[in-house]
């Protein structure tokens, strides 16, 4: 786990300010070649833990898997350079970054369904600040199909039900794999606001992205993105979720996606703990030099 890359003090304002920034041109031919063909690999021979979902309507579809990268020799490539868990850890001015999930977005062309505005953070088992997102497209994506956030939401100190409102509007799951993610979540947790309907009450931060960019946001904040009447080409990107050492273990009232060292045995580690003491549950994907 080599250290390849350099956070620009203009690149970390941007994210401690808005909580999200996209990093340009961060992704050399040899890390996009390894994306793609991972996404590409995994998309043509699922594994288990995938889902499609379409529209109400049965249009669109949209291909989601979690620990893709444990399975795709090509996105594990990629996470084994040190690369992906660097920036997290740049950004979030952390001595180490650990993983908590990676999963892979497949929209085909054709439609393009909205994705829902929501919260990463009711799926995890994790709390706290020293959590981000990794998103990394291999396609040209305009704004409207480019995840969207709304500007500060990761200070809000809340977190949403992941279950109900918006999502219910937008989208159904057709075939589900090994995660159904209506089990998901604590129920007891508030709703998220209705960002679609009432866009002009928020502080929406939308960009294009090209091969070769990063965006970058942090755990806690409410994303979402807008959909197309028809799109030519798909939408891909492999998206990582990164934990500083002093992140804590969250141990939910009900389901949540597991640990990715554990897959399911992580129920041993005490609610609170730092993930930074349980490595083998939380791999380090980069770690700085002492």
């Amino acid at each position: 786990m080599i250290a390849q890359i350099s956070v620009s003090a203009q690149d970390a304002a941007a994210y401690r300010r808005d909580g999200a920034v996209v990093l340009r041109g961060i992704l050399g031919p040899q890390q996009l070649r390894l994306l793609e063909d991972g996404i590409e690999e995994a998309y043509a021979n699922p594994g288990s833990r995938y889902s499609r979902v379409r529209s109400p309507d049965g249009q669109g579809e949209t291909f989601v898997e979690q620990y893709v990268s444990q399975r795709s020799p090509s996105l594990k490539a990629l996470m084994d350079s040190g690369l992906v868990g660097e920036i997290a850890a740049r950004l979030m001015d952390t001595p180490s970054a650990q993983l908590i999930l990676d999963q892979l977005f497949y929209k085909s062309p054709g439609v393009i369904v909205p994705t829902p505005w929501h919260q990463d953070t009711p799926f995890l088992r994790v709390r706290g600040q020293d959590m981000i997102r990794v998103w990394m497209p291999c396609d040209s994506s305009p704004p409207e199909l480019t995840v969207q956030v709304v500007r500060g939401s990761h200070r809000w100190n809340v977190v949403y039900n992941a279950q109900g409102g918006e999502a219910e509007k937008v989208t159904k799951p057709e075939v589900l794999g090994e995660y159904n993610h209506d089990d998901l979540g604590d129920d007891h947790l508030p709703p998220p606001p209705d960002v679609a309907r009432y866009r002009d009450s928020f502080d929406i931060v939308q960009w294009d992205v090209q091969p070769g960019d990063v965006l970058v946001f942090q755990g806690n904040m409410l994303h979402g993105a807008q959909g197309l009447p028809w799109y030519d080409r798909p939408r891909r990107a492999f998206a990582s979720m990164w934990g500083g050492p002093e992140l804590r273990y969250h141990a939910p009232r009900g389901k949540a996606f597991p640990a990715p060292g554990s897959l399911g045995g992580d129920a041993m580690i005490p609610h609170g703990a730092r993930i930074g003491d349980h490595e083998d549950a939380f791999p380090v994907g980069w770690r700085a030099r002492a």
